[in-house]
């Protein structure tokens, strides 16, 4: 078999095996117009400490789920997580695990859910909510308040 040949079979070999690797790549991506958001939770003037934020499409929105986590009163979803663009309800929760044990309970017991300080209206029963819009910028400031 001559150098030529050789080299013609290894190409035809390896074309297949690079496409299927580029193909591996950027799974995660897909085809919709996704949305870069960032932006800033207060309660009661403070920045949250730490929490969740989730946008949902409100109801009748061609919209996409999108959800992050608040760190010291700020939060950003990259655009490859992003929603696209639409109306959504935003619910932002903020409950620690707790480490203590309620008296009465045993090692193994399913401890009971941790307290939400975030109030209701901010997440269980949100009237938050936000538009996100083509191009941005997606900045969005939430200064929640307790009871």
């Amino acid at each position: 078999m001559s150098r030529r040949q050789a080299v013609r079979r290894i190409r035809a070999a390896a074309g297949p095996a690079l496409f299927a690797i580029l193909a591996g790549c950027g799974g995660d991506f897909d085809a919709l117009p996704r949305e870069a958001i960032s932006g800033k939770v207060t309660l009661d003037g403070k920045p949250l400490a730490r929490g969740r934020i989730d946008f949902e499409p409100s109801s009748g929105s061609q919209a996409t789920a999108s959800a992050g986590e608040v760190k010291e009163g700020s939060f950003s979803i990259r655009r490859m997580d992003g929603p696209v663009p639409g109306a959504y309800k935003v619910s932002i929760t903020s409950a620690a695990p707790t480490a203590e044990r309620p008296p009465g309970t045993l090692p193994g017991d399913t401890p009971p859910p941790p307290k939400e300080p975030i109030p209701a209206r901010y997440n269980a029963k949100t009237t938050l909510a936000a538009k996100v819009t083509q191009g941005g910028p997606n900045i969005f400031t939430f200064d929640l308040t307790s009871p």
